[in-house]
C-alpha cells in the first residue's frame, strides 16, 4: 500500500535498483540472499519499496515494505536532506491532495445549484466559502502556463462586479480541467 507522503530514495550503492512494469518504475531493496540448493548459489531477494515519482527523480511513494525496513532515524537522516524542489513538492502534493477532495465537493455542488439558480448572484458567504479553497490551489499552481485562467468568485457588490451560478461554474470547470492537467504532469 503506497503512502501519500513523499520521501527520499535510499541512497545505499548494489541495495537499491529500478524496475519497469506496465510503465510505471519501482524502487526495489536488495533484503537479502537465500541459498538455493538445486542451483547451488545465493539468490538475491529484491522487495518493492515503493513507486518512483516521474518529476521528482530523487522521490518516490513508499510502501508497507520500506516502513518495515527502514527504521525512523535513517528516515528522518535522509529526508533531513532535501533539497528546495522536493520540499516544495511536499508542499505542493500535501496542498493537493487536502484541497483537491474539497474543490470536487464544491464542483458537484455548484453543478447543482446553477441547474437551478443559473442567473442569480452569488452572496459573499458563498463567494467567501469558495474562494477558501481555490486561493490555495490557485497558489499552488501559480507557476503553470494555465494558471492566469483562474480567478476567484466575486459576490455581489453591485450587479455589474458580482457573479451568477452560472460564471463561477465555468470558472471552476477551468479550475477542474486545471487541477487533472496539473496532477498529470506533476505525480
Amino acid at each position: 500500500m503506497l503512502t501519500q507522503n513523499p520521501v527520499k530514495i535510499p541512497e545505499i550503492p548494489k541495495k537499491i535498483r529500478f524496475k519497469e512494469k506496465d510503465g510505471t518504475q519501482y524502487v526495489q531493496y536488495l533484503e537479502g540472499r537465500k541459498y538455493d540448493s538445486d542451483k547451488k548459489h545465493n539468490v538475491p531477494n529484491w522487495v518493492n519499496i515503493g513507486k518512483k515519482i516521474e518529476s521528482m527523480p530523487s522521490m518516490m511513494y513508499p510502501n508497507d515494505n520500506y516502513e518495515r525496513i527502514f527504521c525512523e532515524e535513517e528516515r528522518e537522516v535522509m529526508e533531513e536532506s532535501k533539497t528546495p524542489e522536493e520540499e516544495q513538492f511536499t508542499r505542493d502534493s500535501s496542498t493537493y491532495t487536502l484541497y483537491n477532495s474539497f474543490f470536487e465537493g464544491l464542483y458537484h455542488e455548484f453543478k447543482q445549484q446553477t441547474r437551478k439558480n443559473g442567473d442569480y448572484f452569488i452572496n459573499a458567504y458563498k463567494a467567501d466559502s469558495i474562494n477558501k479553497v481555490l486561493l490555495p490551489l490557485k497558489e499552488m499552481m501559480q507557476g503553470e502556463p494555465y494558471a492566469e485562467l483562474l480567478g476567484l468568485i466575486t459576490s455581489i457588490e453591485n450587479e455589474e462586479d458580482g457573479m451568477t451560478f452560472s460564471d463561477a461554474m465555468i470558472l471552476l470547470t477551468q479550475y477542474k480541467s486545471a487541477l487533472a492537467k496539473y496532477r498529470r504532469e506533476r505525480f
